[in-house]
């Protein structure tokens, strides 16, 4: 895939106000159908809000189908949007190859499809309209460093980390875990002895780590753990106190988390986590709804829109807490 870099709107990342330009858009007649995933999960409530927020200015019928990133429930819920014949179906998809199939049968019938956050697989790259991407390598990558960077600075000449992922079967979660491999095989005397995916749950990120606490306790015990978002860290991050661990500071578990909430904010601030980066759900939103309004309006867009990530550290969390706060 073609790694192309778009800014969606003027200070995007220094946590400013939508500047209008798209909500100055008229899409009276138009249609649109959001296939995304629900407000139980916290970056998702926030992301739906925001795209919906913009789209709102704009006159456009908007249909939301939300549902629990469950691929039958996703792929049932593209099947009725493509019945529906809407002039654009964003996707935010659970399971990049169960899509594949139904993908290609908007394209059939004539209908655009906008993916959102994790690239389209290679197979329907011909059948989507345009992709709004994470630089989820970066952020996988990012993780990486601020782990290493963690483990160096408490004196640590080996220790055993975990990576707790999102759902399996996206590329999104693949890419953030190749940037992460790549970064940790910088520091190969920390060893990732497990990965587990959770499809994004909090609840389902603590038990995970409960569980591999107790497992590693009579083999050196884990030292770090890398969560796939900051809602997903917070339980892990209770879950080690739960099993009688230290957390963060000169030697006690070093967490990162990645798609920036305001409670990942806060725990870089108690030095509870090392770390985090953006992918935050405000500018996901905002770009999303951005370069839809920029499609039905005619405007020319690139098929892949890769939204610019940042790493977020103690050291520079003041910058990002507005946005990532949202």
């Amino acid at each position: 895939m073609t790694r192309i870099m778009q800014t969606v709107a003027a200070g995007l990342f220094a946590g400013v106000a939508f500047t209008g330009a798209s909500s100055a858009a008229d899409l009276s007649g138009k249609h649109i159908i959001l296939v995304t995933c629900g407000p139980s999960n916290p970056w998702c409530k926030t992301f739906n809000d925001r795209i919906v927020s913009v789209l709102k200015d704009t006159n456009v019928k908007l249909t939301v189908l939300e549902n629990d990133l469950d691929p039958v429930q996703v792929n049932q819920q593209v099947a009725q949007a493509v019945a529906e014949a809407p002039d654009l179906l964003m996707v935010e998809p659970a399971d990049d190859k169960s899509l594949i199939g139904a993908i290609k049968k908007a394209k059939a019938a004539g209908v655009n499809v906008m993916y959102m956050d994790s690239p389209a697989d290679p197979a329907i790259m011909d059948d989507i309209a345009l992709q709004v991407v994470a630089d989820n390598y970066a952020l996988g990558k990012f993780a990486g460093e601020n782990i290493v960077e963690a483990l160096k600075a408490q004196g640590k000449t080996e220790a055993n980390v975990i990576s707790i992922t999102g759902s399996a079967g996206t590329a999104m979660v693949s890419e953030r875990q190749r940037g992460f491999m790549e970064a940790m095989a910088a520091a190969p005397e920390y060893k990732v002895v497990e990965i587990q995916a959770t499809a994004w749950d909090p609840v389902e990120s603590g038990r995970i780590a409960q569980q591999l606490f107790a497992k590693y306790a009579s083999q050196g015990g884990i030292q770090a753990v890398r969560a796939d978002a900051d809602y997903m860290a917070i339980p892990v991050i209770e879950a080690a106190r739960q099993a009688g661990l230290k957390v963060g500071g000169a030697d006690g578990l070093v967490v990162s988390g990645s798609t920036c909430t305001p409670e990942g904010i806060a725990a870089i601030k108690a030095g509870d986590m090392v770390g985090t980066a953006t992918a935050d759900a405000w500018t996901q939103g905002l770009a999303s709804a951005e370069a839809a309004v920029k499609f039905l309006t005619g405007e020319q867009t690139e098929k892949t829109v890769l939204v610019p990530e940042f790493r977020v550290t103690a050291k520079n969390v003041d910058e990002f807490a507005e946005t990532c706060g949202k």
